[in-house]
């Protein structure tokens, strides 16, 4: 297996399995694997991910190098390990990113979860 291989297993192990695992018993803000997704990749990109990444061409996961990869993952390790509100803070920087911080929660709640998520394309 390739170091590019077992990284997109760790992301996908993280944003699918653990991240939402632990909003059952934390306080996040999100809870599905999209979400986290969406948080990983606009904070890694401080930017809109899918203004960096094509959306229909393969699963945003799949276009990222090593070095954007292993970015991500210690984002992940650090939602792991830091208090609530780091989660909390990422998100709202995804939220302003795409312009709905300031949104009705139903506006937000769209947002979370969007059509087009990241694994998908």
């Amino acid at each position: 297996m390739t170091r590019l291989t077992q990284l997109r297993n760790q992301y996908l192990e993280l944003t699918n399995q653990v991240l939402p695992q632990l909003a059952t018993t934390r306080h996040f803000p999100v809870r599905y694997n999209h979400c986290f997704q969406r948080i990983l990749l606009d904070n890694l990109f401080g930017r809109c991910w899918y203004e960096v990444l094509e959306r229909k061409r393969e699963p945003a996961y799949r276009q990222l190098t090593e070095e954007q990869l292993e970015d991500a993952i210690a984002l992940a390790h650090n939602i792991i390990h830091q208090p609530d509100h780091y989660l909390q803070h990422l998100n709202q920087n995804s939220l302003t990113w795409r312009g709905i911080l300031h949104s009705t929660p139903s506006q937000r709640k769209r947002a979370n979860s969007q059509k087009t998520h990241p694994t998908t394309g």
